[in-house]
């Protein structure tokens, strides 16, 4: 389309624009699950066949009440230290800076891959905040953020699900290395998604292959046993948010008590 940025991006990197695509169409709500006014312009600029993913209803409303859920953990934490250094990894096209109204933190920085930080720069130029063009397992971020010397919160949204548990469990111990006392946050698929990105609603409407998902934990307690001194703090899952938004299928599932398996996490650790 004449106007529009034309993408070449990697499978991986692909699926930045569903969350992209979920926030852009939840402002169409009365009372939507999260308020991103720039999700719109940002998809409006683009072209890309974003239909594909219209049947995606529970991914939809399930993006945007996780992305809810991370901007609240981030306001409590900056709220308690307003100093911070937030770093928020896999940063894609969020605009979660935006939406928090650009806080007066020490740093922001948003990480991603360099064709996703390019893309990003085009659409959302820095505010305030710093783009990284680096992998989440380069050290040399974690070294940028801990010189500040100031508290550390890490938001990883979307992201560690695409990876092995040997590669989660290894960075993980490396980021307690780098940024000791760090908080985390990040969210946990439904152990019954592993393996299966041709089911889920939104992947598995890619036009390209969609990425596997490759990791997920049943108990998130499990995560203490990984690495000493690790602490779960607070677990909260997706459908207390999403509530109604749900399809009715999904809803009845988690009124009859089975739908456990089936619902996704954000979960909130301190490091070692």
């Amino acid at each position: 389309m004449s106007g529009k940025i034309p993408l070449d991006l990697t499978a991986l990197s692909e699926t930045l624009l569903i969350p992209l695509w979920a926030k852009a169409v939840e402002q169409q709500q009365s009372v939507p699950l999260l308020v991103d006014p720039v999700a719109p312009q940002m998809l409006a600029r683009l072209d890309y066949d974003f239909s594909q993913y219209a049947k995606a209803t529970a991914s939809q409303a399930g993006c945007c009440g996780r992305a809810w859920l991370f901007d609240e953990q981030a306001r409590r934490f900056i709220a308690a230290h307003p100093d911070a250094v937030v770093v928020q990894i896999g940063a894609g096209l969020d605009a979660r800076y935006e939406r928090l109204g650009r806080p007066a933190v020490t740093a922001w920085y948003d990480l991603d891959l360099p064709e996703v930080i390019a893309l990003r720069r085009e659409l959302l130029p820095e505010s305030g905040n710093i783009y990284l063009s680096e992998s989440l397992f380069a050290s040399d971020w974690m070294d940028r953020a801990a010189a500040h010397g100031k508290p550390v919160l890490l938001l990883c949204e979307g992201v560690l699900m695409y990876f092995e548990e040997s590669e989660v469990r290894a960075w993980l111990a490396t980021l307690a290395q780098h940024l000791p006392q760090a908080t985390l946050v990040f969210d946990i698929i439904p152990t019954i998604l592993v393996g299966r990105a041709k089911r889920h609603d939104a992947l598995g409407s890619m036009k390209k292959a969609p990425p596997e998902m490759k990791w997920s934990v049943k108990d998130s307690r499990e995560l203490e046993t990984w690495l000493p001194g690790l602490t779960l703090e607070e677990e909260l899952p997706l459908s207390k948010t999403c509530g109604k938004r749900y399809p009715l299928f999904l809803r009845l599932l988690y009124a009859l008590g089975a739908g456990s398996k089936l619902d996704q996490r954000v979960v909130r650790v301190k490091l070692p």
